[in-house]
């Protein structure tokens, strides 16, 4: 069952992420509810062979570039499909959020809406004084000791939260070199800073940092960490980045970015990174810690929801694809960039020019995004050991299928359970690739895929298909495939158990009955 990540919940894990997604479970009905007032889908259907951003902006009287970001969700949601620039619904967007078709739902999904402002009169029926809670309109009225009480319970909620976060940056950064001074950008309370300089604290030679952000969020850090100790090795720096100017020759070996560039349009984004880099020593390392939508790891929604957010809640705020912020440092002249997801819901780049210590390579979980990146559906990655392999399954292929004996890469040819057995016990880690519709492009698209991976060092890089092998129109009599270059076995003709599989993988997946239903494509991607 692939449920959404506020459904996660695991008694046995301690995990604030769990809690902090059930505070922000609303975004998503939110999205629904909009898409379903817009009558999205509904255009989307009426102009299926043109349906771009533009074109449907254009019908719902909408504008073009929020809208877009609105799309971009709906898509990571699966309400919405792209190709090649052109959206479609979802089978389940199709039959059921549509005006006029029979199987209409959306006026019954819009009525759970207008159920929300009962939901937020909680407070006042379960307290026995009947206090209205913490809404805005309950607030104090002294709007400057209201705001300074705010900011205060802001820094201090973010810092708990990024010592949380830092856990992982810290360990994501370990074996790295760096130099002092660290610039720690949009800072907060310092909480990665802080954990930095700890897990430094046994080197002889001291390392210190700088903390920058707005002087009303300095003085709530230091409210926070009132002690002299706390901040030892750490100065302030009370200010706006965006003016703030440097001396000429102030230079910072580490430059921490957090949660920073989302606050800003591409633009303004993009102006302040350069920024930061110039502030770079010619070693020195560059990390951004952000939410990005263009991740498919861990938590593939978050990103695009967060950008939602800003589009709502801030000036002009908008959270930037890593492959668009990758552009960036490379013209800027960082050419050693590595992405990682955290197991939380964001995400980390690490870039430098030339640190002689930089020696993280892409990891196996970054081929889930550019899987996606390359067209496919839904990446996972997946332990070998919870691929599942049976002597049953290429008995199917000879009592069920239609052209059983015509396909060489399938029964009776092709790999045996038992060679297929032996030869996953040769990897560690798979990627299951989901895909639809039509197959020759879904089985191209493997061999794309396989052909990156080899090029960027996983010389055992090596896919599984969905089907038989459709390069030729028949396999030729003589037995010898000729095409060995592009012929590649399926999971079930070389006695992968495919829905045991993909089930130990969370996604869901069932039988076609009819025409009308969606087609799921299931192919494997081995790497090491």
């Amino acid at each position: 069952m692939n449920n959404l990540s506020f459904q996660k919940s695991d008694p046995a894990y301690l995990d604030f992420q769990y809690l902090e997604d059930l505070s922000t479970a609303y975004w998503y009905s939110e999205i629904l509810f909009a898409a379903i007032e817009l009558k999205l889908f509904m255009f989307i259907d009426q102009n299926q062979e043109y349906a771009t951003v533009q074109s449907i902006a254009k019908a719902a009287g909408c504008k073009a570039k929020e809208l877009g970001r609105l799309l971009k969700a709906l898509n990571r949601l699966n309400l919405i499909h792209s190709f090649n620039g052109n959206l479609y619904n979802s089978q389940s967007a199709g039959i059921y959020l549509v005006p006029g078709k029979s199987t209409y739902m959306g006026d019954f999904l819009l009525y759970r809406r207008y159920m929300k402002a009962g939901w937020e009169t909680i407070v006042e029926r379960v307290s026995l004084d009947g206090r209205p809670g913490s809404r805005p309109d309950s607030q104090n009225n002294d709007q400057n000791d209201d705001y300074k009480k705010k900011l205060f319970n802001y820094v201090q909620a973010m810092d708990i939260l990024a010592r949380q976060k830092a856990l992982e940056i810290i360990k994501l950064l370990e074996g790295i070199d760096w130099k002092t001074p660290a610039l720690d950008i949009g800072c907060g309370a310092g909480a990665v800073s802080r954990a930095l300089l700890q897990s430094c604290a046994q080197l002889s030679n001291k390392k210190s940092a700088v903390l920058l952000d707005l002087p009303e969020v300095i003085a709530a850090a230091k409210k926070i960490y009132p002690n002299k100790s706390d901040w030892d090795g750490i100065e302030t720096i009370e200010g706006d980045f965006r003016k703030y100017r440097f001396e000429i020759d102030q230079k910072f070996g580490l430059i921490l970015i957090n949660n920073f560039l989302h606050a800003y349009d591409d633009h303004d984004a993009r102006t302040l990174l350069f920024k930061a880099i110039d502030l770079l020593e010619p070693d020195g390392l560059l990390v951004i810690h952000d939410y990005f939508p263009d991740r498919c790891g861990r938590m593939p929604h978050k990103g695009v929801l967060y950008d939602i957010s800003m589009m709502l809640n801030t000036f002009n705020g908008s959270c930037h694809d890593s492959s668009l912020i990758s552009e960036w440092l490379q013209k800027k002249g960082l050419h050693k960039i590595v992405i990682r997801d955290l197991k939380t819901d964001s995400a980390l780049i690490i870039a430098c020019r030339n640190n002689a210590g930089f020696n993280l390579e892409t990891g196996v979980q970054e081929w889930t995004t550019k899987a996606v990146q390359a067209g496919f559906g839904k990446a996972l990655l997946l332990p070998v050991n919870k691929i599942v392999t049976g002597t049953w399954v290429r008995k199917k292929c000879r009592f069920g299928c239609a052209v059983y004996g015509k396909n060489l890469q399938c029964p009776p040819y092709g790999m045996k359970s038992k060679e297929t057995e032996e030869l996953l016990n040769s990897y560690k880690w798979a990627i299951l690739l989901e895909g639809s519709p039509p197959g020759k492009n879904f089985y191209n698209k493997l061999l794309l895929i396989e052909k990156q991976a080899f090029l960027a060092g996983y010389h055992k890089a090596l896919v599984f298909g969905a089907g038989h092998c459709p390069v030729c129109v028949e396999c030729p009599k003589d037995g010898h495939c000729r095409h060995p270059e592009k012929a590649r076995p399926s999971m079930e003709g070389s006695g992968i158990d495919v829905y045991s599989t993909v089930i130990n993988a969370g996604i869901r997946l069932k039988p076609v009955i009819d025409k009308s239903q969606y087609v799921k494509y299931i192919g494997l991607l081995l790497l090491e």
